[in-house]
């Protein structure tokens, strides 16, 4: 009889897991998520992301269960012309009774896996493509990291890997013809449309926009 390699199982144990959880995008911003976290029935979520039950039905219990706080580091500026600075925030985790997913409720404008904030890296793409600002200068402005190598002093892998991603993160097009920068500079102009209320100002309205942007 065979047995999977141990690591195998675990990576079998994770999927599942995976498989169940959820994310859910408050309509609370990063900035003041960061002030505290809300209530867990201020942010529960109306109902499962996954199975559509009802978080709360009158006479009935909670669908929707508070499952303790997952921590988030962030980072990215707070405010287009800010300096950039790295926080962690507490993400809301609730269970849902019904099918047993694990939803995890985050402030409007964080991506599912990425450490930098959707506003960070839509006024990333607008000063690089945009306002062709060099890579050096983005990473300047959107990164804490100061101390990087030789081969990296001049470019910045992330905005080209933002670029590819930019139909999971911001909902564009998928097919955006033109070089990386040209890509770039259309994706932002999307992104800042979502502005609710526009400067003008393309890379603002990017970083303002970002959280009204809907992924895929």
């Amino acid at each position: 009889m065979l047995v999977a390699p141990f690591p195998a199982v675990l990576r079998g144990l994770l999927d599942k897991t995976r498989s169940k959880q959820r994310i859910v995008h408050s309509e609370i911003d990063v900035k003041r998520w960061m002030a505290g976290p809300p209530s867990c029935a201020a942010a529960r979520p109306s109902c499962c992301p996954a199975c559509k039950t009802a978080s709360r039905e009158p006479g009935r219990n909670l669908a929707l269960v508070g499952h303790g706080l997952r921590l988030r580091t962030l980072e990215g500026p707070l405010a287009p012309d800010s300096q950039p600075t790295a926080a962690e925030i507490h993400a809301r985790r609730y269970r849902c009774r019904s099918c047993e997913a694990i939803i995890v409720v985050v402030p409007r404008g964080v991506a599912r896996r990425y450490r930098y904030t959707l506003a960070a890296i839509a006024l990333a793409l607008a000063l690089w493509a945009y306002e062709r600002v060099p890579a050096a200068g983005v990473r300047a402005r959107s990164s804490t990291v100061k101390c990087v190598g030789a081969a990296s002093a001049t470019r910045w892998a992330s905005l080209r890997r933002w670029t590819r991603c930019a139909v999971s993160l911001f909902g564009t097009a998928s097919e955006l013809a033109g070089t990386l920068r040209e890509r770039a500079a259309r994706i932002a102009t999307f992104v800042a449309s979502h502005v609710p209320i526009a400067t003008g100002r393309v890379s603002h309205d990017a970083f303002h926009g970002a959280g009204f942007c809907a992924p895929r």
